[in-house]
Parts: structure tokens; sequence; C-alpha cells
């Protein structure tokens, strides 16, 4: 189980995500996170939307690049954003010189502690492929039934890559990730979720 405190350390982009509130904190109605980017690094999370819940950023230190429906901003600390379900973005991320710090807040529409769970799951997952060699230069599993399993966690939950139309992920995510997690891949590896 992911709680407050749980440290994610993604070394492809040498960010550090802590959970400050998980689902036990929010009665499953989202998380907080404070993630510390480092000086020209991109960002965590190739382009992506959700369907079902809002994500507020807020700059806490630092200056941010975002991309927000495919338009690229820039804010400065004190400075905040939103998105919404259905809006495809990019979470923040330094575009050099100085580290940046922001905090991420994600409402949901409904109680989900298996949202909650799952999806930051799949970061911690994510970043410790990323540790293994195992993900290219977008942060993306390069195996693609690792892919398809880890699209099909985030599918479930309404979270969708940017790159392919969301009716091919939600076919993709029936047939090759059913394969995949038959196979033995798995969107979340308890290695990687532990305290």
């Amino acid at each position: 189980m992911i709680r407050a405190g749980f440290t994610i350390a993604n070394p492809l982009t040498q960010s550090r995500t802590i959970v400050l509130k998980s689902d036990a904190e929010t009665d499953g109605m989202g998380w907080l996170l404070e993630v510390h980017c480092a000086p020209g690094a991109r960002a965590d999370i190739a382009e992506h939307m959700h369907v079902e819940w809002t994500e507020h950023f807020e700059i806490v230190s630092g200056t941010a690049h975002y991309a927000l429906d495919g338009m690229q901003g820039t804010i400065e600390a004190g400075a905040s954003f939103t998105v919404l379900p259905g809006q495809r973005h990019i979470h923040p991320w330094s575009p050099g010189g100085s580290p940046m710090v922001y905090r991420q807040r994600n409402e949901f529409s409904r109680r989900s502690p298996e949202a909650v769970q799952d999806v930051l799951g799949v970061f911690a997952t994510v970043a410790g492929l990323a540790r293994d060699g195992k993900v290219d230069q977008t942060g993306r599993p390069r195996n693609p039934l690792q892919l398809a399993a880890t699209l099909r966690t985030l599918n479930r939950h309404g979270g969708y890559d940017a790159s392919l139309p969301i009716q091919v992920q939600k076919i993709l995510s029936a047939t090759l990730g059913r394969l995949a997690e038959a196979m033995g891949y798995q969107g979340i590896y308890e290695r990687f979720v532990r305290p």
C-alpha cells in the first residue's frame, strides 16, 4: 500500500515524487504529491489524459513548462493551473537553470481507493523499470507486453496515453493487455511499491 511519505525516484528524469496524501488521507477521492524536478529534465509522464478526474498543479519554487491541449505554457513559483477531465496534458517540467518543485492535487468525481493505489503504483513501477533500464527515452516500457499491461491498469481507471486514440487503447487493453497479464506481466510490481 502506498501511503503518505512514500517516495518515487525516477532515474531517467532525476525527479523525486513524495506522496503527501494517498487514499487513506483523501478517503479515496484522489491524492496530493510534491514533485522535485531536476534542471533541464523532461517531464516524468508523456502527454496523456484522464476522463474522470481533475488535476491541480501549483509551482512551489522555480520556473515550470507544461503543456495543455497541445499548447505549451511557462509559469513561475506561486502560479497554478488546472487540468479538467478530457484535456490532453504534460505535467510540469523544469526548463533548465535551476530545480523546480510543484504540488499536484488530484480530485476524483467518485470515491476510488483502488484507482489511487493503482495509478500511484504504476508511477512507482515505471520508475522502477527505468532503474532496471526497461523504459525508452519517453519513459514508456520498451517491451510491448509490459507496455500493454501498464496501459491496461491505467485504462481501467480512465487514464490514456495521448499518442493513440482512446478506442484503440481500449481494444489493445482488452486483447494484448489481457494476453500480457496471462503471460505474467503486470501494471504494478510489488517490489516497486513496498515502502
